[in-house]
């Protein structure tokens, strides 16, 4: 089976861990996903322990993905406190977890050794909590402390915690990280400390769609994203995405509307499977004022320009936020080649986190949109190039003389009709474009494959990458958007791969 070699999450830019409590022995603190309990020495993760920035014992730990509580000890007698309670098995500790379905009993334990700690007695005790379409939520007490224990137990029963890259489908997420949260600790005689449940659990508590959102609607750093997502939203074929002031629609043919947020002006376009054909009409103003020409939104704080009404797109593709947000802070000195770049979002963020980008799109207008949006935004293009022209033309050229990337992002739309009008699917030419890129690379360069073709599973997508270039090592499986919940197997997949050769 291919595995990614990295299954975890990153980190959400502006989430930081919370004090729940403090005292002279003892500090809760609630812990963010993508963050490190304590430094690995091997990745640039941010931890807690760095972040106390204060000398801590650690006593207990969560994964990378599980969010939640950690008790941390600031003192020679908290330390011995919770080295007695760990050893004892006094510290009561309850997780929250979602899995898709449950076929054990309501309530019961598992009491399985774990395969890879010599087989060492691990106890987990268990309870459903709720029950729904969406997903199951349980409760899960762990009375041993055994490495990745909860989510070993769920999984070797049949049921692995939703999102869980390691121990689950390492291809197909369907959920931002792993659903595993750690909602409260309690010393003998002491109170009790709890996190609420984060807002990716809203989901699976088939919530408002706003709840689900509640860190992005909050965030004043952040000001598009997507507010209703379909039948996953519990509105079938309608999606709702919010760019500042204005509201982007898209209804599908005999889908009833749904609800929608406030704003200055409504768009509505009529959604279709196939647009390659083209006839379709543009976007209509339905309600409210019109948008200006070119209106500036933010994503973590990395501003973007979008256009509504003018074309079938606004030029930002939402459901790439953390993408754009990784590249943002990571992108530093390298050379970046943006495929099908439409308006150039992914190469904003590039430029902003300091690399060198080249875009291809063959789009006249969108092609122009992305020095228009440079200069917009005040980034200096002497390092920035955009062609007009056919990506399957292009890479060639590029190939010929010399040219080399540390990063090539292909994202194409799932059908298109190029420029000698010879039809592009994603089922059929993915592994085609991907031989024509990865002669581009550079030794241990990356490659980020995309698609949102419905028809298309993630283990179907990751076979025809591969068969394109057998050299490349899958790296990580991106999860969706928070904003993007997944009813069955993802529409969008984004798989990042690593070109670990070198050129003859």
């Amino acid at each position: 089976m291919l595995k990614p070699k990295y299954p975890d999450s990153l980190p959400i830019p502006g989430q930081e861990p919370k004090t729940i409590h403090r005292d002279d022995d003892l500090w809760v603190v609630e812990k963010p996903v993508g963050w490190l309990t304590h430094p690995d020495g091997q990745s640039r993760r941010p931890s807690v322990t760095e972040w106390c920035a204060l000398p801590v014992g650690v006593h207990q730990r969560l994964d990378i993905d599980t969010t939640g509580l950690l008790i941390l000890s600031t003192s020679t007698k908290g330390a011995k406190t919770l080295q007695e309670a760990l050893e004892r098995r006094i510290l009561k500790k309850r997780y929250l977890a979602v899995v898709d379905h449950w076929r054990l009993p309501k309530s019961g334990s598992i009491d399985s050794p774990m395969p890879d700690q010599a087989k060492k007695t691990a106890l987990t005790m268990y309870r459903v909590l709720s029950r729904s379409a969406a997903g199951v939520i349980l409760e899960c007490q762990p009375v041993t402390g055994r490495r990745h224990q909860i989510r070993i137990h769920l999984a070797s029963n049949g049921h692995p915690i939703r999102g869980d890259g390691r121990y689950g489908d390492p291809l197909d997420r369907r959920a931002p990280r792993t659903l595993l949260h750690c909602h409260s600790l309690q010393l003998p005689n002491g109170p009790e400390w709890v996190s609420p449940p984060p807002p990716d659990f809203a989901h699976a508590h088939q919530d408002a769609p706003s709840a689900l959102r509640r860190d992005l609607i909050t965030d004043s750093d952040t000001t598009c994203f997507r507010e209703v997502h379909g039948a996953a939203d519990g509105q079938p074929g309608w999606y709702v995405d919010r760019f500042d002031d204005f509201l982007w629609i898209q209804q599908d043919a005999d889908a009833k509307p749904g609800s929608l947020g406030q704003s200055k002006g409504v768009y509505l376009t009529q959604g279709r499977k196939d647009r390659s054909h083209g006839g379709q009409a543009k976007p209509t103003l339905i309600s409210g004022s019109p948008a200006p020409t070119t209106i500036q939104v933010m994503e973590h704080g990395v501003p973007y320009c979008v256009t509504l009404g003018r074309q079938l797109s606004t030029g930002l593709f939402l459901d790439q936020r953390p993408q754009r947000a990784w590249l943002a802070e990571n992108a530093k000195g390298m050379r970046v080649l943006n495929t099908f770049g439409h308006a150039g979002a992914f190469s904003i963020a590039a430029a902003v986190g300091g690399a060198e980008t080249v875009s291809i799109d063959l789009s006249k207008f969108w092609t122009g949109f992305i020095p228009e949006q440079m200069a917009h935004l005040g980034i200096n293009t002497d390092r920035h190039d955009w062609i007009y022209g056919d990506v399957f033309q292009w890479l060639p050229k590029l190939a010929k003389r010399g040219d080399r990337f540390d990063l090539i992002i292909l994202d194409p739309p799932s059908t298109s009709v190029g420029s000698k009008k010879k039809r592009w699917s994603a089922r059929h030419d993915y592994p085609e474009l991907v031989r024509l890129a990865t002669e581009l690379l550079a030794p241990n360069g990356r490659l980020w494959t995309s698609t949102n073709h419905r028809g298309l599973k993630p283990l179907q997508f990751a076979r025809l990458v591969q068969k394109g270039a057998p050299g490349l090592q899958l790296e990580r499986v991106c999860p969706p958007a928070v904003d993007f919940p997944c009813a069955g197997p993802p529409n969008q997949k984004t798989l990042v791969w690593r070109w670990p050769h070198e050129r003859s």
